[in-house]
């Protein structure tokens, strides 16, 4: 079973997996009022990432923060299916949309 444990300082939001007493992944998300920023994730697989990507997300929300941009590189595909879009060059979404995974597509 994966565990996800926070670690928040302030505004920044930090988020370890593991499974088994190993570290799977972390991600780092820092907040100032109602705007996140996603700035590093890491992760053995997508299904990982998810769950930090949602944990932070969730953990921002219930800081106040609303819309979010994703900066890092890895794990795009991921961040999509959750729902982030392009503007201004970079993936961003609404957290509340994000968090319900629905991207808008119709599978």
């Amino acid at each position: 079973m994966i565990e996800f444990k926070p670690d928040i300082k302030g505004d920044i939001i930090i988020y370890r997996a593991y499974e088994g007493g190993e570290i799977t992944g972390r991600v780092t998300l820092t907040y100032k009022k109602t705007h996140a920023d996603l700035k590093f994730i890491e992760a053995n697989d997508d299904e990982t990432a998810e769950g930090l990507i949602r944990s932070a997300l969730s953990a921002a929300a219930n800081r106040d923060a609303y819309t979010c941009f994703y900066e890092p590189q890895e794990f795009i595909s991921v961040a999509k299916l959750l729902g982030f879009t392009e503007k201004e060059g970079k993936l961003w979404g609404e957290i509340p949309f994000l968090l319900t995974g629905c991207c808008g597509c119709h599978h």
